[in-house]
């Protein structure tokens, strides 16, 4: 750097110094907290999901989106913090996610698929998003749009994204969006594409001839997007992650 631009720079910092302490100075990024996923596959290969970001989990039905969330909310339940779930389409199942570990009693289920004469599914769960991430005091709040329709979701405006995103910033919860396919666009810190690979079905009584029973389930998730600052860089080569779900019968 020449004499005459260090001065400049000294002079410009000087001036700004009571608004914009070291305005012309880089600042390493912050690494953020994180939340375990709670699947010891994902957890070996996943940075965690940011706490104060915006993060996707996008997949098809049948995907493990489900499994995923829950394990999430088990992570975040179980040490003593509250959970809040959107569930845009009212497909929240409480007995199985009391089976998975999660605690009830530390959630906070929001429905909003009741009939309304001038809000849709959509526009209720986004207010109440608003609300829920500006009340704060949650460890997670999850935004469940994954059972509606592609041609709804994609017509959020991206100013709502934008919205969450600046208002979850200020906060220690994680914002999780279930979705089919991402629309946040650079407003999501982590999406996560999930789909399944593999079914696991054994026939009956050990007998070929009988109805065969599924045991379990493959899952592929993919880091599609990451804008976190981290040190726990995923090695070249290893982009998609692998893990079994069994079935409760086959433990």
């Amino acid at each position: 750097m020449s004499s005459a631009a260090a001065v400049l720079r000294a002079q410009i910092e000087s001036t700004l110094a009571k608004r914009i302490p070291g305005a012309l100075t880089v600042r390493p990024a912050v690494e953020p907290e994180t939340i375990a996923v709670g699947i010891s596959a994902l957890d070996r290969r996943l940075i965690g999901i940011p706490r104060g970001c915006l993060t996707e989990i996008c997949g098809p039905a049948s995907s493990g989106r489900t499994t995923l969330l829950l394990s999430l909310m088990r992570e975040v339940t179980e040490p003593g913090e509250c959970c809040a779930l959107i569930d845009a389409s009212n497909a929240f199942d409480p007995f199985s996610a009391a089976a998975n570990g999660v605690n009830l009693k530390r959630l906070l289920w929001v429905k909003c698929a009741a009939p309304h004469p001038k809000l849709t599914p959509v526009d209720k769960a986004l207010n109440a998003a608003d609300m829920i991430i500006s009340a704060g005091g949650f460890g997670m709040v999850v935004l469940d749009l994954g059972d509606i329709g592609q041609h709804l979701t994609r017509k959020i405006p991206l100013t709502s994204w934008y919205r969450f995103r600046r208002a979850v910033e200020s906060t220690s919860a994680a914002f999780v969006v279930l979705e089919q396919q991402p629309f946040a666009k650079s407003c999501a810190s982590l999406v996560i594409t999930l789909q399944m690979s593999s079914s696991e079905w054994v026939p009956t009584l050990c007998q070929p001839q009988n109805p065969k029973l599924l045991t379990g389930s493959n899952f592929a998730a993919d880091v599609t997007r990451s804008r976190i600052a981290t040190s726990q860089r995923k090695p070249p080569g290893q982009a998609t992650t692998v893990f079994r779900v069994a079935t409760s019968w086959a433990g």
